[in-house]
C-alpha cells in the first residue's frame, strides 16, 4: 500500500450526524482530519497511591475537525458549495445542452447541509483504514489565485463524531473535471453598469460563517447538537494590482460601495455556454488603498476588501456552470 491508496470521500447527510455512504471523492492535497477527546482526571487523598490511578481517568468524545484543500475543478464542486451558502438551486439545464447552472447565495441563515466525510488512509504493510466523520458542517472556506497557478479552494469542517467502523466507500471522482487556472480569471467592477476590469497580480478570499460548534449539554450524551449561527459572518479578501491610476485610491478614501465580480471561465460546453465559476459581491469596500514603491519592483497597490450586505441583494452569489446534472 502507498499514499496512492488514500482518498477523501464526501456524502450529503439526510439527518445531521447520521452517517451516509459517500458519493463524491475530492482530490484533497493534505490530510489533517482529527478526532478530539477530552481527558478527565480524578485526584484525591488516597494512601499507597504511586501515580494517577488508571481507574480515575475518563475520556470523552469531543467530535472532530478537518479541512479539504484542493484545486477548484470544472465539475464536482457543487456538493460542497451547497454546504457553504445559505441557499442553493439545483442544476438547471441550459437550452437543451449539456450545460447545467447551479446557483448559491448567502442568507441570514446558516448553511443547512451536513456531510459525512470519510478519509481512507493506507496502512504501512497492507490494507487501508477508513476514518468516518459524520455531522461534518462547513465553518469557513478560502480561495486563492496567483499568476502562474491554479485556483485553490480550502474548506474547513467541524464534525459531530468520528468512527472507524462505517464501511469504506468506493472512491468516485467526477468525470471530465479539470482545474481552473490563472489564465481564466477576471475581476470586474460594476459588471452590470459601466464595467471596468482590474489586472490582478494575485487574489485571496476568506469566508468565516460565524457558527457555534460547541453545543454540548448535560443530557446524558457527549455528542453535540448541530452548529447554529452565533455571530455575523465575515467575508473578506485581498487583491494586488499595478499602481497605474488613483481610481482605487479615490474609491478607498471616499468609502465608495463597489460591485465586484470574480470569474473563472473554462472550456465551451455547448453554444454560448462555457464552464465557469463566479463570485458576485454587490457591496464591497476597499479597507486600504495605499500604493507602495520599492527599489526592487514596480509600484504596487494592495486592495484588501470587506464584503457587506446592501440590505436587499445577497452579500455573495456564486454561480457554477458545468456538466453536472446533480450537485
Amino acid at each position: 500500500m502507498s499514499i496512492l491508496d488514500a482518498s477523501v470521500n464526501v456524502g450529503l447527510e439526510t439527518t445531521y450526524g447520521s452517517a451516509v455512504t459517500p458519493t463524491r471523492s475530492m482530490e484533497a492535497q493534505s490530510d489533517n482530519w482529527t478526532r478530539a477527546q477530552s481527558r478527565l482526571e480524578s485526584v484525591g487523598f488516597r494512601n499507597n497511591m504511586q501515580a494517577l490511578r488508571s481507574d480515575r481517568v475518563k475520556t470523552v468524545n469531543m467530535g472532530g475537525a478537518g479541512n479539504i484543500t484542493s484545486d477548484f475543478m470544472t465539475n464536482g464542486a457543487g456538493l460542497l458549495l451547497g454546504g457553504a451558502f445559505g441557499s442553493k438551486v439545483a442544476p438547471v439545464q441550459q437550452e437543451a445542452t449539456a450545460a447545467y447552472l447551479q446557483t448559491f447565495a448567502t442568507t441570514d441563515a446558516a448553511p443547512a447541509d451536513s456531510f459525512t466525510v470519510q478519509v481512507i488512509r493506507p496502512k504501512m504493510e497492507s490494507g487501508v483504514q477508513q476514518f468516518t466523520h459524520h455531522g461534518a458542517k462547513i465553518t469557513g472556506w478560502n480561495l486563492s489565485q496567483g499568476v502562474d497557478g491554479l485556483l485553490v479552494w480550502s474548506v474547513d469542517f467541524d464534525s459531530e463524531d468520528v468512527d472507524i467502523t462505517t464501511a469504506a466507500a468506493t472512491p468516485a471522482f467526477p468525470s471530465g473535471a479539470v482545474p481552473f487556472d490563472w489564465t481564466q480569471c477576471t475581476a470586474t467592477l460594476d459588471p452590470d453598469g459601466s464595467p471596468s476590469t482590474l489586472d490582478l497580480l494575485d487574489l485571496s478570499f476568506s469566508a468565516e460563517l460565524g457558527l457555534k460548534t460547541d453545543r454540548r449539554y448535560l443530557r446524558g450524551s457527549a455528542l453535540k447538537k448541530e452548529p447554529v449561527r452565533s455571530g455575523i459572518p465575515s467575508y473578506s479578501g485581498e487583491m494586488s494590482i499595478d499602481f497605474s491610476s488613483t481610481d482605487q485610491y479615490a474609491q478607498w478614501t471616499a468609502g465608495t460601495d463597489l460591485d465586484l465580480e470574480l470569474k473563472w471561465t473554462g472550456a465551451v460546453i455547448a453554444g454560448a455556454h462555457s464552464e465557469y465559476f463566479s463570485l458576485r459581491f454587490k457591496a464591497i469596500n476597499w479597507t486600504d488603498g495605499n500604493p507602495v514603491v520599492s527599489l526592487s519592483d514596480t509600484p504596487v497597490q494592495s486592495l484588501p476588501f470587506q464584503v457587506m450586505h446592501n440590505g436587499s441583494d445577497a452579500a455573495i452569489t456564486a454561480t457554477y456552470m458545468s456538466t453536472d446534472t446533480a450537485a
